[in-house]
């Protein structure tokens, strides 16, 4: 089962208010995305009105009087508590609307990064092992993009369904099909949109889905040839590599959109569109491998010492804002994405794969960002070295993350580009 430190989190912060473990997190308990060094990481309502059902009161109170106030507790009181907590809080903020709690970074850094190399570990190990009873619909056998998505929205699925423990005890198959009208007998349905061309607003018929993927692979040679040179066309190696890269860009194509909607696909200008955001993130795995092969190589022809073991890190060497950003939106909050994107119950049964695509053009936007600002293999001067192993200590991890989400998907990651 995943781990998720930020869940345990709120469950603790909202036993400080409530004294009981309640899910409501959604509901009170906000995780912030950006501006975190000036609004904090994580805030909840400061009224006694948003907590009135959770809160044993029977009275009317004054809609002046915080939350706080009414517990007679401090903002010091949650900062003292929470130094038993799994992270902790190293200063509040308390306006009359909010309390905003800012992480001790430190330490949630050092919690995070363990965290994820066993959940990553945890979920190939699932993918690997795991089976699902998700299935495609049989009539999907027409060679059209419309079933193409289907095919992949079923591995996804099948990936998902082997992660998420909300699937362990279902005894139903889940068929996946872009037919609303057939029936599943004993199952349960995942209706998969339409493919649509953008110009017409009417599916896709003319083209196949083998004739998409070898457009976009077309697409993707031009790129390769303008960048490296004519010999990619001729090269096999970049035959193969461009091959993967043109079919990696459609299944991304296919998926980012939520499963039940169309999606619409510009036949003219993939360049523009979503295709362009996967040659992306291929690109930026591409950069981060490139970083870690270069440091290993570098151990090894002596320029550079061995990374030490993780416990003798100094990871408060880790002040920029963005790598923040990166290990708790990306890194911490990874378990949560994995945990919205299945709702499996008597009433739904939905997958969101699309939620991935989210996360891993927002987590790459944010590392490219980091990696045009920051150098990160310096020269191997002692007073430098500490950062630099704290920071192939994040990478790795970050690495690890986008590899992980890109085999749910189906997707294989790259080495170069």
């Amino acid at each position: 089962m995943l781990e998720n430190v930020l869940e345990k989190f709120y469950e603790t912060v909202l036993a400080f208010i409530t004294g009981a473990h309640n899910s409501v997190k959604g509901q009170l308990i906000k995780k912030h995305c950006e501006n975190l060094s000036t609004h904090g990481d994580i805030s909840f309502p400061n009224t006694v009105k948003s907590w009135h059902e959770y809160l044993n009161t029977t009275v009317d109170v004054d809609p002046g009087v915080t939350l706080l106030s009414f517990m007679d507790k401090q903002v010091e009181d949650l900062i003292e508590q929470s130094k038993n907590w799994v992270l902790k809080i190293r200063k509040v903020n308390e306006s009359k609307e909010r309390v905003y709690m800012f992480i001790e970074r430190t330490h949630a850094i050092r919690v995070g990064l363990l965290e994820a190399s066993r959940n990553n570990e945890f979920i190939e190990q699932s993918i690997r092992e795991g089976t699902s009873r998700v299935l495609s619909d049989p009539v999907e056998n027409e060679n059209s993009i419309t079933s193409l998505r289907v095919k992949y929205l079923t591995k996804s699925i099948q990936n998902l369904y082997c992660i998420n423990s909300k699937c362990k005890n279902s005894f139903y198959n889940i068929i996946v099909s872009s037919k609303s009208s057939n029936a599943c007998d004993g199952g349960r349905k995942v209706l998969c949109g339409a493919v649509l061309n953008a110009k017409t607003g009417v599916k896709e018929t003319s083209v196949s889905g083998d004739e998409f993927i070898r457009i976009r692979q077309g697409e993707m040679t031009l790129i390769a040839q303008h960048k490296y040179g004519v010999r990619v066309s001729t090269d096999t190696k970049w035959k193969e590599f461009i091959s993967h890269l043109g079919e990696s860009a459609v299944v991304f194509e296919l998926l980012q959109i939520k499963a039940n909607s169309a999606v619409k696909i510009n036949f003219d200008c993939s360049s523009t569109g979503s295709s362009k955001g996967a040659a992306f993130i291929l690109y930026n795995c591409a950069r981060l491998e490139t970083i870690l092969r270069t440091y290993n190589d570098k151990v090894i022809e002596g320029s550079y010492p061995a990374l030490p073991k993780y416990e003798d890190v100094d990871l408060s060497l880790l002040t920029q804002e963005d790598e923040w950003c990166l290990i708790f939106n990306y890194i911490l909050g990874f378990p949560s994405l994995i945990a919205n994107c299945v709702e499996i119950n008597e009433k739904n049964c939905e997958f969101r794969p699309h939620l991935i695509c989210n996360f891993l053009c927002s987590m790459v936007r944010v590392f490219s960002q980091y990696y045009r600002r920051v150098r990160i293999l310096t020269e191997p001067r002692k007073h430098m070295l500490p950062v630099m192993f704290a920071r192939i200590y994040m990478l790795e991890t970050i690495n690890d993350t986008l590899k992980t989400c890109l085999h749910i998907l189906n997707i294989k990651s790259v080495s170069q580009m």
